[in-house]
């Protein structure tokens, strides 16, 4: 039996990114950030943060993009894949800069679940709100 699922908690650190695939599918693209806290050798509180990319493909999280906003808290739920692409980067050769392809590496998670915790203005729980990805065979661009 093999299991790749991961699950996080944590707050958008900006707006979601949304584009169309070719296909006509959409791709929601974000940052969350969680934190880590502890008590030193010192006993004085540390803490650490941590960034997850988030990638999900689908209607659903299209429709749901409008909500994820930047400081919303989130959890999510899905797969942690890893893909690579060439990025160009300018290199200085003597006085001439030139284009140098480099591979570069992508740690994400791909959603199957995003849920908004976020509590209404006025206190009360709103509806938690659940999109599960439709499957995809086609990667992000």
């Amino acid at each position: 039996m093999n299991l790749n699922q991961l699950s996080i908690i944590g707050f958008l650190g900006k707006d979601v990114e949304t584009k169309t695939l070719p296909n006509g599918t959409p791709v929601v693209k974000f940052s969350v950030a969680t934190k880590r806290s502890w008590k030193d050798n010192n006993d004085e509180w540390q803490e650490k943060t941590q960034w997850h990319q988030v990638v999900g493909f689908g209607d659903g999280f299209g429709k749901l993009a409008e909500r994820l906003v930047s400081g919303a808290h989130v959890f999510i739920q899905g797969e942690l894949t890893t893909r690579e692409y060439d990025r160009t980067i300018k290199v200085q050769n003597g006085k001439k800069p030139i284009d140098h392809v480099i591979k570069q590496l992508v740690v994400e998670l791909k959603a199957d679940t995003i849920r908004i915790l976020d509590r209404s203005s006025n206190g009360k729980r709103e509806a938690a709100e659940s999109q599960t990805a439709e499957p995809e065979t086609q990667e992000a661009p």
